[in-house]
């Protein structure tokens, strides 16, 4: 999920482009998978999106996941630095992800660039929410390279121990989930790879 002090503002942004194309709440939920109370609490500010449910919205709206982050970002330059001061708040106390986009100022990506800091697990799969398992999965080819710390991640069914400087690239059509093992959130690099061609 993102920074929630960020997550208002890619909420508003959600809903411009959402109403400039003319669909409803309805129709959204229904070309990205999701349900309308999950895309409304996002649109309101009140839920953080996930990385998943970011680039299906984004499919179902035919833009780059950057311009939920940056309106102006279809108008931007054709490379773009992500400073680390550039990250924002410091993460969430509340267990969520914290998610920043490294290059969303980057028109018409091929690549999806993420640094991302998983929550800790803190329920079993069995009683996770159906809302949690429909929005683990989406188009395209993802990598994760674990910058520090450990992590363990859900493929499948199948689960992964990862430490500091281990990578793994995977289908992002399979069902996965990122969690932080430790005392401290992980930090993740994720790389996922869109398919589109770059527009010039």
């Amino acid at each position: 999920m993102l920074d929630m002090s960020k997550t208002a503002g890619v909420g508003d942004n959600l809903r411009q482009l959402r109403t400039a194309k003319g669909l409803t709440l309805d129709r959204l939920a229904g070309m990205s998978e999701l349900t309308r109370g999950y895309i409304s609490l996002v649109e309101r500010g009140l839920k953080a999106p996930s990385i998943a449910a970011l680039m299906r919205m984004a499919a179902a709206l035919d833009v780059n996941v950057a311009t939920f982050f940056d309106p102006k970002a279809a108008a931007g330059p054709r490379y773009t630095i992500h400073r680390h001061e550039d990250q924002g708040a410091a993460p969430a106390a509340n267990g969520s992800f914290d998610l920043f986009a490294l290059a969303a100022a980057r028109p018409h990506k091929s690549m999806e660039p993420f640094l991302l800091r998983p929550p800790f697990k803190t329920s079993p799969p069995s009683v996770r929410t159906r809302e949690t398992i429909q929005r683990s999965f989406h188009s395209g080819e993802e990598m994760l390279f674990v910058v520090s710390g450990r992590v363990a991640i859900e493929l499948d069914g199948e689960e992964f121990k990862l430490e500091r400087g281990d990578c793994l690239y995977f289908s992002g059509e399979t069902p996965h989930q990122v969690n932080s093992l430790g005392r401290q959130k992980a930090e993740v690099l994720i790389v996922i790879a869109t398919g589109k061609s770059e527009k010039r």
